[in-house]
């Protein structure tokens, strides 16, 4: 079977080609890294909103939901954007 991309030899029960994906091989504390690194940024844009939010407006009831979900949302976007970049930066 021949590679798509690159055109050489692959062999037939490889999942990716050697020759375009190289030796490298993501570790477990590379994904890890990732997701925290996401994550703290993802969390520290969501505090970022709700300082704006709480700026511009007083602690009324849906505020105080809005105040209370944004960040929680903003930290698993960036955990879960953190882990699939980082699984995907060893292509």
């Amino acid at each position: 079977m021949q590679c798509a991309k690159c055109g050489l030899e692959v062999p037939a029960d490889a999942i990716y080609c050697p020759h375009c994906t190289g030796d490298r091989k993501t570790t477990d504390a590379a994904v890890i890294n990732g997701g925290v690194k996401g994550a703290a940024i993802g969390l520290a844009i969501g505090l970022a909103l709700v300082t704006v939010l709480l700026a511009n407006h007083d602690l009324e009831r849906g505020i105080k939901a809005i105040v209370l979900a944004l960040p929680i949302g903003t930290l698993a976007t960036g955990l879960i954007i953190g882990l699939v970049r980082a699984k995907r930066e060893w292509k």
